[in-house]
């Protein structure tokens, strides 16, 4: 008999799902729809990598599973069953999409094109999937099969996978539908937040960071909450006139609690991360000796962008002084300023403009090997829809073909 399967949600893990079907269904009897509650496919899909679409990240699975914090081992399988390389050759040779790789191992289509990325994937499915979109899905019933209800009409099917994302960037239909009808179903939904967001700078600290807007440095970032530090990243961070974005400030954002409401918290940067406090001191008690005559933001402008150099001294309050008049005290304000500086916050990051959700449908109620729930037989449960984030850089659309692999290969039979 013919196998029925409904996607719902034609946003990247819907896609790659019915990309695998297709590819590996073969000569089986197969009926694929998806469901897509927008007048678009893939709305979210073509903002990734800043409207370039960073498809995947080539490190080896067991480099590449740290990058999704505690999910790592819960999604390692998937990554050695269908990894980078494996998402590489099925996007030059079955796709026909030209690749590259840049820095951090990130590769991003020749093109430099999200949308193209959609259209040709939309393109590849037309001839073996129905594409109905402006089709909300109300409600999905347990039968011997599944019947789902939407806005267009109602539908039966032998298997569902359930791809409607989370919760972040909402105006791209990540409305936590796939938590509503999962929760219908018995699944536990992990309290969903914010990752991979910027931050937004309570007023004091707003004032420098504005004035910094648009400066880039590497620094080690570590949140603090009540006093006690959380989590700590280093890399790459941007000012901005809200107040701090970039790659490694939006890694972090995941750990920043969804309400900060009677909260003590911040984020301190040390902006001369190659150093210890100790090892800078002693460096810059050298140079304030050999350069009598230069000013202290001149000789911080060693370490820093001369802004933030600036910015620095004004904080410790000494602008215009020069090293020759530099104190002890001084010296040591500033050493903590450069090393502790300590950005408050107006509130937690939001979903509204955060690109992954933290949170989803509990990992202790999906099969591992097959992204199955273990509740719903023939009910597959992937994407941003589970409790899986990764850190920027191909990570996230990785995880969506690695698990929609391992959920086709079970529909068709082969796991």
């Amino acid at each position: 008999m013919k196998k029925r399967v409904g996607i719902i949600g034609g946003g990247a893990a819907g896609l790659f799902s019915a990309c695998l079907l297709k590819k590996f269904s073969g000569n089986e009897d197969i009926d694929v729809t998806i469901l897509e509650k927008n007048s678009v496919l893939g709305k979210k899909l073509m903002l990734t990598g800043h409207g370039r679409c960073n498809i995947t990240n080539r490190k080896n699975a067991s480099e590449l599973k740290n990058g999704y914090h505690e999910a790592g081992n819960f999604l390692y399988p998937a990554l050695k069953e269908f990894g980078p390389d494996d998402v590489i050759s099925f996007f030059e040779k079955e796709l026909g999409l030209r690749l590259k790789e840049e820095d951090n191992n990130r590769i991003f289509p020749v093109c430099d094109s999200a949308v193209a990325v959609r259209d040709t994937i939309a393109s590849y499915i037309s001839d073996r999937t129905k594409i109905l979109c402006d089709s909300n899905v109300l409600d999905i019933k347990k039968t011997s099969g599944f019947e789902v209800s939407t806005s267009q009409g109602n539908y039966s099917f032998d298997y569902i996978i359930l791809a409607c994302g989370g919760k972040s960037f909402p105006k791209t239909g990540s409305t936590g539908d796939s938590y509503r009808f999962a929760e219908r179903f018995g699944h536990s939904v992990i309290p969903v937040s914010a990752a991979l967001a910027s931050v937004k700078s309570d007023p004091v600290s707003a004032v420098m960071t504005g004035r910094l807007s648009g400066v880039s440095l590497t620094a080690n970032a570590a949140v603090y909450c009540n006093e006690k530090k959380k989590a700590s990243v280093c890399g790459e961070m941007m000012f901005a006139d809200f107040g701090l974005t970039g790659p490694a400030i939006m890694e972090l954002s995941r750990e920043i609690p969804p309400d900060i409401t009677d909260m003590s918290i911040w984020i301190e940067l040390d902006l001369i991360p190659s150093m210890s406090d100790e090892q800078f001191d002693l460096e810059f008690q050298e140079l304030i000796r050999d350069h009598p005559d230069s000013k202290i933001a001149t000789l911080l402008s060693g370490y820093v962008p001369a802004s933030v150099a600036h910015e620095i001294c004004s904080a410790s309050g000494v602008s215009d002084l020069y090293a020759q008049s530099f104190t002890k005290e001084n010296r040591k304000k500033t050493v903590k300023e450069i090393k502790h500086l300590k950005i408050g916050l107006d509130r937690a990051p939001s979903l509204e403009t955060a690109y992954v959700t933290r949170g989803g449908v509990s990992l202790k109620e999906i099969d591992r090997k097959t992204f199955c729930s273990k509740l719903v037989p023939g009910l597959y449960i992937i994407g941003e829809a589970v409790d899986i984030d990764g850190v920027s850089g191909g990570y996230n659309l990785q995880a969506c073909m690695s698990e929609a692999y391992l959920a086709t290969l079970d529909i068709l039979g082969m796991s």
